[in-house]
């Protein structure tokens, strides 16, 4: 788990908190799906919730590697985050979850909140710097 740095902080506060969350499914076919960051948990976590089980809501029980991209359409740059997703079980953080989705006019209680653990983070700058982690948790 690697602490994520405040230039990806500041792009998701620039977005409206909302990223990119691309998901597998059991047979590996890919799934991208926009979310809203509920909260950013011990500077190493984002928060989401789902409010209908949909498509990532599946795929996240048969494959817990997620990736999430912030995108800087000001310099078609931006960063992915890679890591592990992890259901929620603490209480009081789904009832957070389901207060943040209500402010964002979604109305439905989340069927499942759910953290991403951040491992890696890349750059989306098309440069060759992109295909090597910023920060990674692998060594």
């Amino acid at each position: 788990m690697v602490q994520i740095p405040e230039e990806v902080v500041t792009q998701i506060l620039k977005n409206g908190n909302v990223v990119l969350v691309g998901s597998v499914d059991g047979k590996g076919i890919p799934n991208i799906s926009p979310r809203f960051v509920l909260a950013i948990l011990d500077n190493q976590r984002l928060l989401f919730a789902d409010a209908f089980p949909n498509k990532t809501f599946s795929n996240l029980k048969s494959w817990n590697k997620v990736t999430v991209a912030i995108v800087d359409r000001d310099t078609m740059g931006g960063f992915q985050l890679k890591g592990v997703a992890s259901e929620v079980e603490d209480k009081e953080l789904v009832s957070q979850a389901s207060a943040k989705l209500k402010e964002y006019g979604i109305k439905a209680k989340p069927e499942r909140a759910w953290t991403l653990t951040v491992n890696e983070v890349y750059s989306l700058k098309p440069d060759s710097r992109s295909k090597t982690p910023l920060i990674t948790a692998y060594g």
